[in-house]
């Protein structure tokens, strides 16, 4: 399994980082997490393509994890024309939202052969024999719907946090990483810092850990102190940066 991070800034853009974004290969087989970043102009300079991504999985519909969805999907619909996708929104208005406005835009409904959107739900949503990925919720977005996402392939278990609650007032972290061992754990730390982690990076099973999405920068200090601090090393993401499990 090979993850690489197309994007990994926080709210807004940063002159080096765009959006969050991150891309899963394994084996032939290409997916995404997130869409925040241009996923277009980024999947193309790692030298895929629209027909090499299989599925889009986001983690909630915040602009910074979702704007250059609709970009992407507009060219799968009437360029990219040997392209099929299946992407997992959060919510159904926001879906319903990005279908009309491709419908606007083409003046003609939207090739739902090729397009499939679904609507993520709490548990197992996919299973292609070679990727195997669990929603699981977090409360960022309360009462709208947010996930953590749990991808199991090649023997492997890593967890994208999602986005989680401001200063993780609402103790959602998923309990999997103090409950379960896990090779990766990829978390974000635009909403609280060190000091609200400790507790879960304390009881964390993981065999390495990644923060994405800092903010402000001056946390990047802090996340470079935690190294040594416990059985697992702790990294700070960067776009472009790769993983390999």
């Amino acid at each position: 399994m090979k993850l690489t991070f197309l994007g990994s800034s926080h709210g807004v853009p940063a002159a080096d980082r765009y959006c969050s974004s991150l891309m899963v290969e394994i084996g032939e087989s290409t997916y995404l997490i997130d869409a925040g970043a241009p996923i277009i102009d980024c999947i193309l300079r790692h030298g895929k393509t629209p027909m090499d991504i299989k599925t889009i999985f986001t983690t909630h519909s915040h602009g910074d994890h979702i704007n250059g969805l609709h970009h992407y999907i507009d060219l799968v619909d009437w360029y990219y024309k040997e392209a099929e996708i299946d992407v997992f929104m959060t919510n159904e208005d926001v879906s319903n939202a990005m279908i009309h406005m491709l419908e606007v835009l083409r003046g003609a409904p939207y090739h739902a052969d090729r397009i499939r959107m679904h609507i993520a739900a709490p548990g197992e949503v996919w299973n292609d024999g070679t990727l195997r990925v669990t929603y699981i919720p977090t409360r960022h977005m309360e009462p709208r719907a947010s996930y953590a996402i749990l991808l199991e392939a090649e023997g492997k278990r890593v967890l994208v946090t999602g986005d989680m609650s401001w200063k993780m007032m609402k103790h959602d972290f998923p309990t999997i990483v103090a409950e379960e061992e896990l090779d990766l754990v990829i978390c974000e730390m635009a909403h609280f810092g060190v000091p609200e982690l400790t507790p879960y990076f304390e009881t964390c099973k993981a065999k390495e850990m990644w923060i994405t999405h800092v903010w402000p920068p001056e946390k990047f200090e802090d996340i470079k102190a935690l190294n040594g601090k416990y059985s697992y090393p702790v990294y700070t993401a960067h776009d472009n940066d790769v993983i390999e499990l």
